[in-house]
């Protein structure tokens, strides 16, 4: 709650000072950007080995595949970017729209004889929350008639939620002393038809990166901007519930980690085209990437009651394409 109260008020900042510059320098302008568009991707939960042989204990992907989102764009900027540098800021919102989002896959390697997969279960992945906070300052510098270049610093604030519902399990048969057969020898099936949700797990992510835009233009006006982010500045914190079926008996266990480090880049691109004197049409591309993220995890049973024991090591990471259509109106 204190990030997004963090944000609002830069919310505040933003809508007071359009009318502050207005009076001291007409050359600046402040823009509203209603924006409509698709989130492609999915996010990852890991879990590190501590005895076993695979590369990783755990793998759960949570896809975010076609999830649509509305939100705004807020911007104070030089009006003539092309023409006189200066500072600009701009703050982005997108929710999305909760529903069906594709799979959760969860993948295990339990054996300590080798690296096979043990465990495999596909559910339906439900996207309870989707959310995306952008606040960026930095400075924009003309460097051709038809040309700018703008360094800026990005903070960013992500919170996703899921659910995992019904589906089914492939396990692989436990033989002595750790050891398993392999998952296509006769092993165990089980369908989750009927539980409704059997995992939950939501992640919030903090970063702050810097970034670099260029912006090619004709005639004072924006046509193309392509621009780039990279930081090791990235923190995050998830909460993984596998619950306690209907039917069956669930695991009924809580994990809580704290991650942080790896790598986050982002490249994006954007379209732009007049359709007023006070309004432009926009069309706006990023892939934004994490990977490497990791740090110490805790468990608890049953959910929501008693205290945290450490469980090892965990990680974090995602990958999402995002499409937007922007309007664009300038005040």
């Amino acid at each position: 709650m204190r990030i997004v109260s963090f944000f609002t008020v830069f919310v505040i900042i933003l809508l007071r000072a359009p009318a502050v510059q207005a009076q001291a320098d007409k050359d600046y302008a402040f823009s509203l950007c209603p924006q409509v568009g698709v989130f492609f991707g999915h996010v990852e939960e890991i879990v590190y080995p501590t005895n076993t042989k695979g590369e990783l204990l755990s793998l759960l992907l949570w896809d975010m595949n076609q999830v649509f989102y509305y939100g705004l764009l807020m911007e104070l900027s030089p009006a003539r970017p092309m023409e006189r540098r200066g500072f600009f800021s701009g703050l982005s919102i997108k929710y999305g729209i909760p529903g069906p989002s594709g799979a959760m896959q969860d993948k295990d390697w339990q054996s300590i004889e080798n690296a096979e997969l043990t465990n495999y279960s596909s559910h339906d992945n439900i996207a309870k929350e989707i959310l995306q906070l952008d606040f960026s300052a930095g400075f924009s510098f003309p460097i051709h008639k038809n040309m700018f270049v703008k360094p800026f610093v990005n903070i960013s604030y992500m919170n996703f939620r899921f659910n995992a519902d019904n589906g089914y399990g492939i396990y692989a048969r436990q033989l002595e002393n750790g050891k398993y057969a392999p998952i296509d020898d006769v092993p165990t099936e089980m369908s989750y038809n009927g539980w409704g949700t059997v995992i939950s797990y939501s992640q919030e992510w903090f970063y702050v990166a810097p970034g670099v835009s260029l912006g090619i233009g004709h005639k004072g006006i924006l046509l193309a901007e392509i621009s780039f982010m990279i930081t090791p500045l990235v923190f995050c914190a998830d909460l993984d519930e596998h619950k306690e079926g209907a039917k069956h008996v669930g695991r009924n266990i809580q994990f809580r980690d704290n991650l942080r480090g790896g790598i986050m880049i982002e490249p994006g691109f954007k379209l732009s085209m007049p359709a007023g004197k006070w309004l432009n049409i926009s069309y706006d591309i990023s892939w934004r990437y994490i990977s490497g993220t990791r740090g110490p995890s805790y468990n608890r049973s049953p959910i929501g009651i008693g205290d945290y024991e450490p469980a090892g090591e965990a990680g974090a990471g995602l990958s999402i394409l995002s499409a937007a259509l922007l309007l664009k109106v300038k005040l």
